[in-house]
């Protein structure tokens, strides 16, 4: 699991979500979290204070093409 915590127009908001559920967003600078109705969070960088994962969540092997 991983926790993010961004600004939201009613205040700071905190979600908690699968982490490879998170990727890079294509619409702005930022990411984008697949939420569980098949929709999309897009939050850009200036919106967001943190990921937090576990260690092991947080590891990405470079090895693979």
């Amino acid at each position: 699991m991983a926790r993010i915590t961004y600004d939201d127009p009613e205040g700071v908001e905190t979600v908690e979500v699968d982490a490879e559920k998170i990727s890079d967003s294509g619409r702005v600078h930022g990411i984008r979290i697949r939420l569980d109705d098949d929709g999309y969070l897009h939050l850009p960088y200036s919106r967001l204070y943190s990921i937090e994962t576990s260690e092991e969540e947080g590891k990405v092997d470079y090895s693979g093409p």
